[in-house]
Protein backbone atom coordinates (compact mmCIF):
# COMPACT_ATOMS: atom_id res chain seq x y z
CA UNK A 1 0.00 0.00 0.00
CA UNK A 2 1.29 3.22 -0.74
CA UNK A 3 0.81 6.82 0.73
CA UNK A 4 -1.19 8.18 -1.07
CA UNK A 5 -3.41 5.28 -0.64
CA UNK A 6 -3.20 5.60 3.70
CA UNK A 7 -3.88 9.50 3.36
CA UNK A 8 -6.82 8.48 1.23
CA UNK A 9 -7.72 6.06 4.34
CA UNK A 10 -6.94 8.82 6.93
CA UNK A 11 -8.96 11.41 5.05
CA UNK A 12 -12.26 9.68 4.56
CA UNK A 13 -12.51 6.52 6.72
CA UNK A 14 -15.67 6.61 9.04
CA UNK A 15 -14.61 5.33 12.71
CA UNK A 16 -16.21 2.48 12.13
CA UNK A 17 -14.13 1.54 9.63
CA UNK A 18 -10.85 2.26 11.35
CA UNK A 19 -12.27 0.43 14.09
CA UNK A 20 -13.05 -2.70 11.73
CA UNK A 21 -9.03 -2.44 10.89
CA UNK A 22 -8.03 -2.32 14.49
CA UNK A 23 -10.08 -5.48 15.14
CA UNK A 24 -8.54 -7.12 12.12
CA UNK A 25 -5.19 -6.67 13.50
CA UNK A 26 -5.69 -7.54 17.00
CA UNK A 27 -7.28 -11.30 15.64
CA UNK A 28 -4.28 -11.59 12.79
CA UNK A 29 -1.57 -10.67 15.50
CA UNK A 30 -3.81 -13.53 17.96
CA UNK A 31 -4.20 -15.83 15.62
CA UNK A 32 -1.01 -15.79 13.70
CA UNK A 33 0.75 -19.21 15.18
CA UNK A 34 4.75 -17.64 14.74
CA UNK A 35 6.68 -18.12 18.47
CA UNK A 36 6.32 -14.88 20.38
CA UNK A 37 10.18 -14.54 19.56
CA UNK A 38 10.37 -14.64 16.30
CA UNK A 39 7.62 -11.97 16.63
CA UNK A 40 9.31 -10.10 18.77
CA UNK A 41 12.69 -10.15 16.35
CA UNK A 42 11.14 -9.12 13.78
CA UNK A 43 9.53 -6.40 15.00
CA UNK A 44 12.82 -5.16 16.49
CA UNK A 45 14.43 -5.32 13.28
CA UNK A 46 11.59 -3.35 11.60
CA UNK A 47 12.25 -0.60 14.45
CA UNK A 48 15.99 -0.63 13.23
CA UNK A 49 14.87 0.97 9.80
CA UNK A 50 12.28 3.31 11.07
CA UNK A 51 12.96 6.66 12.44
CA UNK A 52 9.30 6.60 14.22
CA UNK A 53 9.64 3.32 15.63
CA UNK A 54 8.82 4.74 18.91
CA UNK A 55 5.16 6.10 17.01
CA UNK A 56 4.17 2.60 16.00
CA UNK A 57 4.56 1.06 19.04
CA UNK A 58 2.69 4.12 20.75
CA UNK A 59 -0.29 3.71 18.40
CA UNK A 60 -0.47 0.31 18.68
CA UNK A 61 -0.18 -0.06 22.78
CA UNK A 62 0.34 3.90 24.01
CA UNK A 63 4.16 2.69 24.95
CA UNK A 64 7.28 3.60 23.39
CA UNK A 65 9.86 0.42 22.63
CA UNK A 66 12.05 1.86 25.84
CA UNK A 67 8.92 1.88 28.69
CA UNK A 68 7.99 -1.68 26.73
CA UNK A 69 11.18 -3.01 27.87
CA UNK A 70 11.03 -1.57 31.41
CA UNK A 71 7.29 -3.26 31.42
CA UNK A 72 8.51 -6.17 31.15
CA UNK A 73 7.40 -9.64 33.99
Amino acid sequence: MNKEQIESILNNASEEYLESFFETLLNEINSDDEPYFKKARQLLLASLNNKQADDFFIALCGWNLESLFSRMI
